[in-house]
Formats: structure tokens, C-alpha cells, sequence
């Protein structure tokens, strides 16, 4: 663990987050950002959700909101199904006797579809792909449950309806959540990109130009870095170690502003290479900062933490609240609320965002599936 003012960072004397080198290269590198962000069009957006949207046009059944959405639309049509029958029997009864059909098959097909998911990611047509297991499993169960009998046809046929609705299913929920991605990504931007933090990062680096130029240096380039970042590719996946890099950069930042008031405690004990959305910490810590220690008169000590709890990584943020004489902030439930949105879209029912508060602390902590970069390259 880790506690100290975020400092900024390169090779000459500064501990290590930055980059060395010229002063106008450091022009250069913002120059650079700038150039990105004025050719980020609505096009080049655009392009992007639609590369997602190709992703996610088949769902990964190896998701746990994907098992279940399928579990509860199937069961859901039993129920329906046996409404509609009509017999002397009770209605618990033609459940029962529907689902004792039924389950086997269906937990036997999400089994085997988890196993080909990353196979059917890779294949132009996987519908053919899905069908194809449902009918040999549904055939295949009842020869083994009823070899003696003669082969029903109504089942294997009936299996493989089920599946092409499932499929259009996720196919135009996959159409109705490319609008959300986007509008996501859109406030996301927006929500990031405050002309507030900008103004006061340059001040701060004007500042520190003819008193200390190698940290104005520093600051304009990790500016520059920040808002690279923030201008990529919303599809294209991050890590752990790149979080927490832009992490400090963004608070090495703040630190020339704010000054002695922020203090940071980092605790990072889970793998580097943990495949994470892009700027998923980056928002916490600014939350952290602008929400907690600027509020407070005194400051206080903001405590990052990431661990692993099994198969889930764990990434905490704790600040200090404000005075007691302070109102709370609407930003910072916009933020985590976006924050939120943005870890369904892309893990769906697996990943969580829960705030915890004290009367002294307030605690972000985001909980999603571990994966290993070199996984999920895969």
C-alpha cells in the first residue's frame, strides 16, 4: 500500500508516470489529442458501435443474464403452453409434464452452446450452428428416454422453432441496445470531458511554466495522454495496469491544482493484464476527487484498491465526503449511473456498481468478471 500526493512523473527526478523528453515534444503530444478529438465525427463513432453491434449480434452463452433470459423466456412459454392445453388434469400437472420434457434438453443445449461460444463468435452464419444442437439434442434425448417408441418429429421440429425465436429475440434486442451504446458512449464523452478540468489543467501548467517547466511538461503531456484515451475506440477492451496508469496521470494533475490537501492510498493486488471496459477507474477517482477532497476543507486521503474474490475482479474507491455543511453533489450519481449503464452493456448481468456510505467515507466499488488479456485475445 501505497499513500502519498500523486506526483508527476518522467525521467528527470519525478517518480515514474510520465514520459521525458522536450518541451516541444510535449506540444507536439497535445497538439496530438487535439487533432484526435477535433476528427472524432459522429461517423467515426458510428463505426465503432456498429463493429460492437456485429459482436454482439449472436450472445455469448456463456453469460450469466444470457442463461437466464433464456431460461425465463422458455419457461415462460411452458407456462403459456400448458394455459393453453386443455385436459383433466390441474395445471401444475401439465407443467410438470411439459418441463420434465423440456429441462434436460434445454439445460443440455445452454451446456454445449457455452462451450461453442467462441467458436460460433468466429462464424459467419452461427444460426445454422444453434439449430443444428438444438435438434440433435432434443433427437437425442428422446431416443435415449424412448428408444423403443417411433420417432416424434413434433419435438426436434418445435426445439428448432424455439431456437430461431430465441435468436430473433437477441437479434432485436441487440438492434434496440445499438441507439443505447451509442447514446452511452455520446454522454460518456461528454460526462469525461469537462471544459472545467481542461481550463484548470492548462492554468495549471501556464503556471508552472517559468518556475518549474519540466512539471508543466508533465502536465501537458499526461493532458494529452488522457484525452487519447478518451477519444479511442468505445469497443476496444483495456487492462488493470492501463487503468491505473491513466488513473495516476489524472491525479498527478489534479495534485498541481488542489496541492497538499489530496493524498492517495493505492492497494493494487490484482493481475496487470485484467481485461477491463476503457476508462472504467478513471471516473471514479475524478468522482473521488472533485466530489470528495475539493469539497472538503481539509481534504483527506482517496484509497484505490483492486483485488481479486474468486473469478470476479474487485475495484474499489474511497474518499472523504465533503463538510457537513456541504450539499451533495447530483454529479456523482450522473457518473456512476453511467458507470452503470456502460458495465451492462458490455457484461450484461456479471458485473455490478454498488456506493456504500459512511458518515465520514463514501466507497465505489465495481465488481466484474476476471479475464486475462492474453484470454481474451482468444
Amino acid at each position: 500500500m501505497i499513500i502519498g500526493k500523486p506526483a508527476l512523473t518522467g525521467e528527470r527526478g519525478f517518480p515514474a508516470c510520465g514520459f521525458g523528453g522536450s518541451n516541444r515534444r510535449g506540444s507536439r503530444r497535445l497538439a496530438g489529442a487535439c487533432y484526435d478529438a477535433g476528427n472524432l465525427s459522429l461517423s467515426a463513432v458510428m463505426s465503432a458501435i456498429l463493429q460492437k453491434s456485429r459482436y454482439l449480434a449472436i450472445p455469448d452463452f456463456r453469460n450469466l443474464g444470457v442463461m437466464l433470459r433464456i431460461l425465463l423466456l422458455v419457461n415462460l412459454l411452458l407456462l403459456v403452453a400448458a394455459i393453453l392445453l386443455r385436459g383433466s388434469d390441474p395445471l401444475f400437472v401439465r407443467v410438470l409434464t411439459l418441463t420434465a420434457w423440456v429441462e434436460p434438453a434445454l439445460l443440455l443445449i445452454l451446456g454445449i452452446l457455452a462451450l461453442l461460444s467462441e467458436h460460433l463468435m468466429r462464424q459467419r452464419q452461427p444460426y445454422l450452428t444453434v439449430v443444428l444442437v438444438c435438434l440433435l439434442c432434443v433427437s437425442g434425448l428422446d431416443r435415449l428416454l424412448t428408444p423403443h417408441d417411433p420417432f416424434p418429429l413434433e419435438r426436434p421440429l418445435l426445439a428448432m422453432l424455439m431456437a430461431l425465436l430465441l435468436m430473433h429475440y437477441f437479434w432485436l434486442r441487440q438492434r434496440a441496445l445499438s441507439p443505447a451504446l451509442s447514446e452511452a458512449r455520446l454522454a460518456a464523452l461528454q460526462a469525461r470531458i469537462r471544459p472545467h478540468f481542461l481550463f484548470n489543467s492548462l492554468n495549471a501548467a501556464i503556471a508552472l511554466i517559468r518556475s518549474k517547466p519540466d512539471k508543466a511538461e508533465m502536465v501537458l503531456e499526461n493532458l494529452a495522454d488522457l484525452f487519447r484515451a478518451q477519444m479511442a475506440d468505445p469497443g476496444k477492451a483495456s487492462t488493470l495496469a492501463r487503468e491505473v496508469e491513466l488513473a495516476r496521470m489524472y491525479l498527478a494533475i489534479e495534485a498541481e491544482r488542489v496541492g497538499e490537501r489530496l493524498q492517495v492510498s493505492w492497494d493494487v493486488q490484482a493481475p496487470a493484464d485484467a481485461v477491463l471496459p476503457a476508462l472504467l477507474l478513471q471516473p471514479l477517482v475524478e468522482n473521488a476527487v472533485h466530489h470528495g477532497v475539493e469539497r472538503s476543507r481539509a481534504g483527506g486521503v482517496i484509497h484505490v484498491a483492486a483485488h481479486l474474490a474468486g473469478k470476479q475482479l474487485v475495484l474499489s474507491v474511497t474518499n472523504p465526503l465533503s463538510d457537513g455543511n456541504a450539499e451533495p453533489h447530483k454529479g456523482n450519481r450522473m457518473a456512476l449511473d453511467n458507470l452503470r449503464e456502460r458495465l451492462a452493456l458490455f457484461y450484461d448481468a456479471e458485473a455490478q456498481l454498488e456506493a456504500v456510505s459512511t458518515p465520514d467515507r463514501y466507497c465505489a466499488i465495481i465488481t466484474v468478471p476476471y479475464q486475462p488479456a492474453a484470454a481474451a485475445q482468444h
